[in-house]
């Protein structure tokens, strides 16, 4: 696999994968034979690789797959997915469409991180939560109420924006 490695202007590591290639985005302040970005990106490529646990856990590959299902279905379009570890957060959308998911919806049931997808690209279309977001929610995912209440119990301090 091709692996581009790119420096921005973040804070963070950030591991991106696409058809034909990674792309692992690092800060100014590292370069690609960092110790921190080479362990990074082996962890990274170990949990692409991996077989999917019984459990229902979900893979990268996953995600990839229901946000480009989900993009369609909901007539969005989403410019670029990254997924990076997040600390308060599931996952966040711009209104130009860069949807960040949190590497940890690696280890959850695929209905939760099918939640995470649809919440997010529902922000395209309603920017709150608000009337129009609750109710395309109810027609999308009639039981995302309680797809919310489980995704809390994995993680309280994570909240979904």
């Amino acid at each position: 696999m091709n692996i581009l490695i790119r420096r921005q202007k973040r804070k963070s590591l950030a591991f991106k994968l696409a058809y034909d290639r990674a792309e692992v985005l690092i800060p100014p302040t590292l370069t690609g034979d960092h110790p921190t970005v080479q362990s990074f990106i082996t962890q990274s490529l170990v949990s692409i690789s991996q077989p999917r646990p019984p459990s229902g856990h979900v893979e990268m590959g996953d995600i990839h797959t229901l946000v480009e299902e989900w993009s369609k279905r909901l007539n969005v379009t989403v410019r670029r997915l990254q997924i990076r570890p997040m600390t308060s957060k599931w996952g966040s959308i711009s209104t130009k469409g860069n949807l960040t998911l949190s590497n940890d919806l690696c280890k959850l049931p695929l209905e939760l991180v099918e939640y995470v997808v649809v919440h997010e690209l529902l922000h395209l279309k309603f920017p709150n939560h608000h009337k129009g977001w609750k109710i395309s929610m109810g027609m999308y995912l009639p039981a995302w109420r309680d797809l919310e209440r489980r995704l809390q119990q994995y993680a309280p301090h994570k909240f979904v924006d």
